[in-house]
């Protein structure tokens, strides 16, 4: 995340801002919202985001991790076997998503999130 998307006008920080940089980069709340429902391997989590590269995904859940949103675990080697999962801190990020996602399920019908994805697949 870049630091002046967390800075106001004046080079002041600001919580919100750097908030809204966090979660406005692509994939980060689908990957929180995928992890909401427990620990995932990066296979399983890369299928339930869908669309994501491998090599977007590694560096999201990296910068995630340094950041203390999202924890790894290395259950084996051989093969190698990973594990996601949401920490405590992103369990309170997610909870601070959920506002959103009721507001999708009052507000959004699947024909909107159908028009939604040509504009953004026009863009």
């Amino acid at each position: 995340m870049e630091r002046r998307l967390a800075r106001t006008a004046d080079g002041s920080y600001c919580p919100v801002r750097a908030t809204l940089a966090l979660v406005g980069q692509k994939w980060v709340p689908r990957i929180i919202y995928e992890l909401m429902r427990g620990k995932l391997r990066f296979n399983e989590l890369a299928t339930e985001v869908g669309g994501c590269n491998s090599r977007t995904l590694r560096d999201r859940l990296k910068a995630l991790e340094e950041m203390g949103i999202v924890s790894r675990r290395v259950v084996t080697d051989t093969p190698p076997w990973v594990e996601y999962e949401l920490t405590p801190r992103g369990r309170e990020l997610a909870a601070a998503l959920e506002p959103l996602a009721s507001w999708g399920r009052a507000h959004l019908s699947a024909a909107d999130t159908v028009a939604l994805a040509t504009i953004a697949a026009e863009a």
